[in-house]
């Protein structure tokens, strides 16, 4: 467990219950692992039946420290969710009303420390 960051949901919240979602996950790392030749058969039968065991994150953190890292920068999200073609530029955006909003509020303020210098002026 000591290549998993401080950081880790294994051990940062160890008490945390272990989801269904993450049973797979984890499942479907070891069976990679094992498949790519990293894991041997009696090491890996025995963190498969760790993983359908556990309750909580923290039973799983020494799977989870054996398995390789997970890539979670594969493919960056503005890339996913981009409608234009790679390297096509897109128009700018218009102001909309904050142009005009920030006008007002900008003269309103002058108007306003005008008025004031006048006030002590006079006074």
């Amino acid at each position: 467990m000591d290549n998993l960051p401080i950081s880790s949901k294994y051990r940062s919240r160890p008490l945390e219950p272990l989801g269904d979602t993450e049973r797979e996950e984890l499942a479907g790392r070891l069976n990679e692992s094992f498949a790519r030749g990293e894991l041997e058969t009696d090491d890996y039968r025995e963190m498969l039946d760790r993983v359908f065991a556990a309750s909580t994150l923290g039973e799983v953190a020494e799977v989870a420290a054996r398995l390789p890292g997970k890539d979670t920068f594969a493919v960056p999200a503005t890339i996913v969710t981009g409608t234009s073609a790679p390297g096509e530029l897109v128009p700018a955006k218009g102001p909309g009303n904050r142009g005009a909003i920030m006008l007002a509020a900008g003269l309103g303020t002058g108007i306003a420390v005008a008025i004031l210098l006048l006030v002590l002026i006079i006074l």
